[in-house]
This record gives structure tokens, sequence and C-alpha cells, in this order.
């Protein structure tokens, strides 16, 4: 089992930054307000919170454990498209995968690489889409479901 002493500092910061990324290429793909990006802000830090307790390796304990005490949801730079967020956010799930594949151990890569899926998936059914006050639109809507596609495509994660 692989711990955060097994890490350099910059892949320990590749980790840290996975599960924020799944969540900000859902959010890049169809963003939803204030509102709805608060709340798909909360499903992320939710995740992270329950993966401290509730994770199996101790890989995943650690990250989530050292993200809770210095959580931050990463701001796009002034003027970067949705389609330059979501190419950097996929960039860094890309080079998250295959440090996981490199370092660590096969149990742990099956766990955190689903965990960063659920992160997508949780973040687009956090708010509904289109609609007004509530009510229509849509739960996740197609560009949310293909941003999903495109994270779990990336971490090699059946669709």
């Amino acid at each position: 089992m692989s711990r955060k002493a097994d890490y350099s500092a910059e892949e320990w910061d590749l980790l840290r930054a996975a599960p924020m990324m799944a969540g900000m290429l859902v959010v890049a793909a169809s963003p939803s307000g204030p509102l709805g990006m608060m709340q798909e802000s909360a499903a992320m830090g939710r995740m992270i919170l329950e993966a401290a307790g509730s994770g199996k390796t101790r890989l995943l304990k650690e990250l989530a454990e050292d993200m809770k005490t210095s959580m931050s949801i990463p701001k796009a730079p002034p003027g970067a498209s949705p389609k330059a967020v979501q190419d950097a956010a996929t960039e860094i799930l890309r080079r998250t995968s295959e440090l996981l594949e490199k370092k660590a151990t096969p149990e742990e890569a099956a766990e955190l690489k689903p965990w960063l899926g659920t992160i997508a998936q949780q973040t687009a059914e956090a708010a509904k889409e289109g609609g007004f006050l509530g009510f229509g639109g849509t739960l996740v809507s197609e560009e949310e479901k293909a941003a999903i596609a495109r994270v779990n495509s990336t971490l090699g994660l059946a669709a």
C-alpha cells in the first residue's frame, strides 16, 4: 500500500487536484449559474469528506484527509473558455491516471479512479440544468453526460 510519503510533492499535488478537476470538467460543460455552481461545488466537497471516512485504501484516506484540511475550488483564469477549462482538467486527469498506474497498487487505482468518476457524476446530479426556479429542466444535461464520459474515458473506466 502506498501513502503520501511515497509521492513527490508534485505528484501529491496532482493527486490533490484530480478530484476537483473531475468536477470542474462537468461544471465547465454546462454552467448552472451561481446557485448551481454552489450546489455542484458542495457535491464535490461532500465526496471528498465522505472518502476520508469510508475509503478502503490508505492512499484514498490520506488524500481525502489532506484535502479536508485545505480544500479549495480552483478558479479558471480570467477569459478562459469552458473548452480550455475542460482540456486542462482532462490533462490533469490523464496525468493522474498514468501516475496511479505507475505508483499506486492495483487496489488503490481501482478505488481512486472510480471515485473520481463518481465525483463527476455527483457533480452533474447536484443541480438541474435548464428550467426556471427549480421547475422543469433536466437532472443531467447532454453536455454533462459527455463530460462524465470524458472523465471515465480519460481514467480508463468502462462507460
